[in-house]
């Protein structure tokens, strides 16, 4: 079920632009394909349980995966298309999940997409189409960059959307069978329920931009417990300092469990509006992408060929 709330606050909210998480994104200038690992702001806790997949259809010419399988850049060299990429592993039933996407390029075109779907999503019938991949069905869930929620082929926008050094956060309760987005770790409110309806369910994420990049930075579960209401509980009444010591490691190390939930009306106005993260500079890293491009620049070239934001764009 879409939950579609067209209020007061979701209209202001739509008035602001989406933000990166932290300030080492403010540069305007393109970025070297050196540079897109460079920033490691809210990438504290390393734990990923699982993978992004290479999709047996398309080649490295619509979907690059990096040595590790965290990292996804769509459409390296032009786009034609749609192109997406799956987890490895399902959400089962009776389980919490969350995972965080760390959106490394200019978000533009057609669409740029994070969510969950079923099996039966099948990207190659979209291949040469530009399209919101996610929630063309009731066999998928998806938030767009523009701040659009889809399913089943209905859209709600109650979001700013997400940008270049945005962290996007997917929460799904597989025990209650409900979806939430989270915009730099801010909560946007539960947008889906009945997702129990599903056998099982796969982290997608898909792109019509050329050249766009995101990386997995964080992947954990926890199995529905009395445990985990309870640090819910403790989290909203206490100082996150003052939680008792037995549960003070797992706080540390599954900070997602505690984060909180609802329709976002606990983040205050000033909140929202206040500087990002600061950083001080960072280190560039080698990045995979430079055995496969033939230019270091991001958007070096890129077409996406529809009509609305359709651009053709060269970097000297």
């Amino acid at each position: 079920m879409l939950v579609a709330q067209f209020n007061s606050r979701s209209w202001h909210k739509d008035s602001r632009q989406a933000k990166p998480y932290c300030q080492c994104w403010n540069k305007k200038s393109p970025l070297s394909w050196t540079q897109l690992g460079a920033c490691l702001c809210g990438e504290e806790n390393d734990v990923c349980e699982w993978k992004w997949e290479q999709p047996i259809e398309t080649g490295s010419s619509w979907v690059v995966l990096s040595e590790d399988k965290k990292q996804v850049t769509f459409h390296p060299f032009y786009s034609s298309g749609t192109a997406a990429a799956k987890g490895d592993t399902p959400l089962l039933h009776n389980q919490h999940y969350y995972w965080e996407i760390k959106i490394l390029t200019d978000t533009y075109g057609t669409d740029i997409m994070v969510g969950v779907g079923t099996n039966k999503v099948n990207p190659t019938n979209v291949q040469f189409q530009f399209t919101s991949l996610l929630g063309q069905d009731s066999e998928s869930y998806g938030l767009s960059y523009t701040g659009a929620i889809r399913h089943n082929a209905m859209i709600s926008k109650d979001s700013v959307g997400f940008c270049k050094g945005s962290i996007v956060g997917v929460r799904v309760d597989m025990w209650r069978g409900t979806l939430e987005f989270y915009l730099n770790r801010k909560a946007q409110g539960i947008s889906f329920y009945n997702l129990r309806r599903h056998q099982a369910l796969y982290p997608i994420i898909c792109s019509t931009a050329a050249q766009s990049s995101m990386r997995l930075i964080y992947a954990a579960s926890w199995r529905a417990s009395l445990l985990v209401d309870s640090a819910k509980i403790l989290a909203a009444s206490i100082k996150r300092e003052t939680i008792p010591p037995g549960l003070r490691y797992m706080v540390g190390s599954q900070f997602w469990l505690t984060l909180p939930t609802g329709d976002g009306s606990d983040v205050s106005d000033d909140e929202e509006q206040s500087s990002p993260v600061e950083k001080g500079q960072v280190k560039w890293e080698p990045n995979v992408l430079d055995d496969i491009l033939p230019s270091p620049y991001v958007n070096g070239f890129y077409v996406d060929n529809v009509e609305r934001n359709y651009r053709v764009v060269v970097w000297e």
